[in-house]
């Protein structure tokens, strides 16, 4: 899939994953690797039978949904309680807990709480007009920071342009600069005025990560490392210019282009601002997540509540030209770089053959404590009937079932697509 979110637009039922998919190929076998469950007592409760549950759910999942390889992280106020890898990293490599792969929109998570901590410092406004630093940027005398990070300020999708969508499966090894990114945005009839409308745009982020460079002189990857990756001890977590993976390499596959092919090593440049574009491992991911939006600490506690509290609900309309504008409400709204849903944390990440998806529960909403599951994955051409369109994340669907068994008694919104 060219597109990593998954907004239900129109709220239809439907979630899109994508914008272009192709073909449906030759069926593959995937290869059961290795598996660990954790069921001992966590702060005096006993989740050993539910353990035995979850794994049975992820087994079921890997199985019916044909996923290439799974892997998952359960934690209950910070500690592991489950964990799980099944499949292949490769054609005959099992997938293990270590295998690195990319994180996709997670990164926006990062590039909220990095805008957040900068704030804390003072260093940044979040209210401040980004034409203070992008003084050429049509329409940035009326956009904020925190416009860009909650989508409210109406920079266009690049990827939901068909000459990007067209000249990236046409060269999937492209690299595209943020400048090109930001040009092809320019280059669309902005459909609502700066914090009119609510729009998915990850051409927002990109122009987002020159002003974050431009208020503190200082790279983007090199400000990921010091205030949010190094702070939270993720040494797999890395950001490359380059479609680069670190060994050992979960590989990724799809057959968006009309032919089953390894799709690891496209170039993401696309998907996020330069120096964000990262990779991870799944033990990071759940950790990270868990650490930013589940309890203060990381972040201070108002800072934190600008993060996942839900202002936007109510907020935004259906606009004609603008496929992922409508109103936010419980279901789904938008915090700043995660999802909303009820009293969840999300970010779903599903792009060039990769799924992942990370929901925290945060502190106080439940009696087990505070709960985070991640799951990322990778497909058998069995996963979709067809390859065109929209594709369901599986890995979503496996986190909302998990997620289901482990706190009945607030879970999730169910998956839809």
């Amino acid at each position: 899939m060219i597109i990593f979110w998954p907004i239900c637009l129109g709220f239809s039922g439907r979630f899109r994953d994508s914008y272009l998919n192709r073909f449906f190929c030759t069926p593959f076998v995937a290869v059961a690797a290795t598996m660990l469950v954790l069921c001992g007592p966590v702060f005096g409760r006993d989740l050993s039978g539910t353990a035995l549950r979850l794994e049975e759910i992820a087994t079921s999942q890997f199985e019916t949904r044909h996923f290439n390889s799974m892997l998952v992280d359960v934690l209950v106020d910070g500690v592991p309680v489950f964990t799980f890898a099944q499949g292949e990293a490769m054609p005959g490599v099992p997938v293990t807990r270590e295998g690195h792969f990319r994180n996709g929109a997670v990164a926006l998570a990062y590039i909220g709480a990095l805008a957040l901590r900068l704030e804390e410092e003072e260093l940044v406004d979040l209210e401040a007009r980004i034409d203070r630093w992008l003084p050429d940027l049509p329409g940035a005398d009326k956009a904020s920071m925190r416009m860009l990070i909650n989508m409210t300020a109406g920079y266009p999708d690049h990827v939901a342009n068909d000459d990007f969508i067209k000249a990236f499966y046409a060269d999937p090894f492209r690299h595209w600069t943020p400048e090109e990114l930001i040009t092809i945005s320019l280059s669309v009839e902005r459909r609502f005025v700066p914090g009119g409308n609510w729009d998915y745009s990850h051409s927002g982020y990109v122009i987002l990560g020159r002003v974050l460079e431009a208020a503190t002189d200082t790279p983007l990857d090199a400000l990921l490392d010091q205030y949010v990756l190094g702070p939270l001890g993720l040494e797999h977590t890395r950001a490359f210019v380059t479609p680069e993976i670190p060994e050992p390499v979960v590989h990724a596959y799809t057959a968006e282009r009309g032919n089953w092919e390894d799709s690891t090593f496209w170039h993401p440049s696309w998907t996020l601002p330069e120096g964000a574009v990262q990779v991870t491992t799944i033990a990071e991911m759940a950790r990270s997540f868990d650490a930013i939006v589940g309890h203060d600490g990381f972040l201070q506690a108002e800072s934190r509540a600008q993060m996942i509290d839900p202002v936007l609900i109510g907020f935004g309309d259906r606009l004609e030209g603008c496929p992922s504008c409508h109103t936010l409400g419980p279901a789904f709204s938008y915090g700043l770089g995660v999802m909303l849903q009820e009293d969840w944390v999300f970010q779903t990440p599903l792009f060039g053959g990769y799924a992942s998806s990370v929901g925290t529960l945060p502190e106080g909403r439940a009696a087990i404590g505070r709960v985070t599951i991640a799951v990322a994955g990778t497909f058998t051409p069995d996963a979709y009937e067809d390859w065109t369109g929209a594709l369901p994340n599986w890995a979503d669907e496996t986190v909302r079932l998990l997620a289901a068994e482990l706190v009945p008694d607030n879970p999730p919104t169910a998956f839809r697509y």
